[in-house]
């Protein structure tokens, strides 16, 4: 007696469980502006003041969170800045600029960085960077400053974004201040993290 082999059953179309076709995908809905911010704000982070010099050689600056050590070899960063901010063109013009990345007991620096004022140097101290000519360096308020040269641009959404090289810096020490959620933080406390490898 001859044993037929068994067929698969094929399924009528509309039922069954296939992948919905091309016409029942929806397109992706970007979400909401306020809901970018609460997700990008559970992410903590240090505050970062920007600064540079308009072609008159005055002193320009900026708040931000977005900062990344972007390369070791060679050394790069990545920020990026809002398009309706006021320092945007002179770090496009002048390509260089001063990371400073503040310490606890500086946020009123960081508001003052952070809001429109037009005097936004008025009564903070600053020494000038020998390696970017000039750059305003906040050494007073900073655990650490990056001296850095513009080597990309990239328009993305409603910001520039810049990668530069590092040039000069230094670590000054001292407790960074930290931003969550609106908020300005201080410092936790500290545990031993295991060393990320390269690779991973």
């Amino acid at each position: 007696m001859r044993t037929r082999g068994c067929r698969p059953a094929r399924l009528a179309a509309g039922h069954g469980h296939d992948a919905p076709g091309p016409a029942r995908l929806r397109p992706p809905v970007p979400v909401s502006r306020d809901l970018f911010r609460q997700i990008s704000g559970s992410f903590p982070t240090g505050v970062v003041v920007v600064t540079t010099l308009d072609p008159a050689g005055a002193p320009k600056g900026l708040l931000t969170q977005t900062f990344v050590g972007l390369s070791t070899e060679p050394p790069l960063v990545l920020i990026s800045i809002d398009t309706t901010s006021r320092t945007l063109s002179s770090i496009q013009r002048r390509r260089e600029f001063v990371l400073n990345f503040l310490r606890q007991g500086s946020e009123d620096t960081a508001t003052r960085f952070a809001s429109k004022d037009e005097d936004k140097f008025r009564g903070i101290p600053w020494v000038p960077s020998i390696v970017v000519k000039g750059v305003p360096v906040l050494r007073e308020a900073s655990v650490a400053y990056a001296e850095c040269v513009v080597t990309q641009t990239l328009e993305a959404g409603d910001h520039w974004i810049f990668i530069a090289s590092l040039d000069g810096g230094a670590v000054l020490g001292g407790a960074p201040l930290m931003y969550y959620r609106r908020m300005y933080l201080a410092w936790p406390e500290e545990r031993p993290a295991p060393p990320l490898e390269r690779g991973a």
